[in-house]
């Protein structure tokens, strides 16, 4: 049957004759749809050139993972298993991380919504930044179990970046355009970070929207001296870094098998010996790892996998107090014969591949 004759909606799975199986990302709001198909590729169609999948289940997709097993790092810092069943020891403080939900906050697994002290938001709560989205993710926000709640803006989130918005960016997506201050105002239950930092449970906590340039979307910087000038804003004394796109080399691998981070971001990183880094953006580098000397935990958490679904956990951490933490970052320091762990040389930035990874 064709889509024309029945209800299209973004995450519905659809078929497109000789190209293969997919999601629908973005409805353009022209008769087109922006489809994101299961081996990487991406396109834009018109309603007649798809049918909807016959099975629009997502219930294997919700199935938890594997469980692996809990780990603690150098730092204090332990990565919890999933079902995060287990008490959370005394003095430590509970962080759960989330991103890319691309406004279906509603559509989220109640078991993937664990009570914590901390959530984190690494950016793309809605499509295009629209009004009712940043209203989905607020009532989220202040019904979820978590005591603070801290979000920055991601590239999909247009109306957040007025200056690319109303440069003719916001041309792209709305018509009428939408009203970039109404916008930032309907984001209630939660502080919101763009380029600074706030204290959370005496943890510095610091915010940034931006990634290298990618398809003409909002937050964009080019590789060099762009993205480099714009990391060197980040406090050195920061211990939870919340950035939109992930660092080069961590979590960060697309279906096709390239690395897209930030090289830039890798090495302000490594030279403020950052604790944790939390980031999404890359649906298919979705996970957690570390530096090779564990000095710093690297979180991709994207809660959309790379067909749009909902489906992913959070990625859920515990954190020593934050004067033990910081001691126990300086004392790896200090082993490392006082550079930050990991630290280089000279500053150079490997040119970035293109990609049609999934953001």
């Amino acid at each position: 049957m064709a889509a024309s004759a029945q209800r299209i909606v973004v995450g519905s799975r659809v078929e497109v004759p000789s190209i293969g199986a997919g999601m629908v990302a973005m409805d353009n709001e022209d008769g087109t749809w922006n489809i994101e198909f299961d081996d990487g590729q991406e396109g834009e169609f018109p309603t007649g050139q798809f049918v909807l999948a016959a099975n629009q289940s997502l219930k294997e997709l919700r199935q938890l993972p594997d469980a692996a097993p809990t780990r603690e790092l150098p730092s204090g810092i332990r990565v919890l298993s999933i079902p995060w069943s287990e008490p959370k020891p005394e003095g430590r403080t509970r962080f759960v991380c989330f991103s890319d939900t691309h406004g279906l906050h509603g559509s989220i697994p109640s078991e993937h919504q664990p009570e914590a002290d901390v959530l984190l938001h690494a950016g793309d709560f809605s499509n295009t930044g629209e009004l009712e989205q940043v209203e989905s993710l607020s009532r989220w926000l202040q019904a979820y179990p978590a005591q603070e709640k801290v979000v920055i803006a991601g590239n999909h989130d247009t109306t957040f970046h007025e200056e690319y918005y109303m440069g003719g960016g916001g041309a792209r997506f709305h018509d009428p355009p939408l009203d970039c201050a109404q916008a930032k105002a309907l984001l209630q239950g939660c502080t919101y970070l763009e380029d600074t930092s706030t204290e959370v449970l005496g943890y510095k906590v610091y915010g940034s929207p931006w990634q290298p340039e990618f398809c003409d979307w909002a937050f964009n910087l080019r590789h060099g001296s762009e993205l480099w000038q714009k990391w060197q804003e980040i406090p050195h004394d920061v211990d939870i870094l919340l950035t939109h796109g992930p660092a080069r080399g961590f979590c960060d691998r697309t279906s096709r098998d390239q690395r897209v981070g930030c090289p830039e971001l890798a090495q302000a990183i490594r030279q403020r010996a950052v604790p944790v880094s939390v980031s999404g953006h890359i649906h298919d580098g979705y996970g957690w790892t570390t530096s090779a000397d564990e000095s710093t935990l690297f979180i991709n958490a994207p809660t959309c996998n790379s067909s749009y679904s909902p489906t992913n956990p959070p990625i859920v951490f515990d954190a020593p107090p934050a004067e033990e933490l910081r001691s126990r970052q300086n004392s790896q320091r200090e082993a490392g014969g006082g550079r930050s762990p990991g630290e280089g040389g000279a500053t150079s930035f490997p040119r970035a591949p293109p990609f049609n990874g999934l953001v």
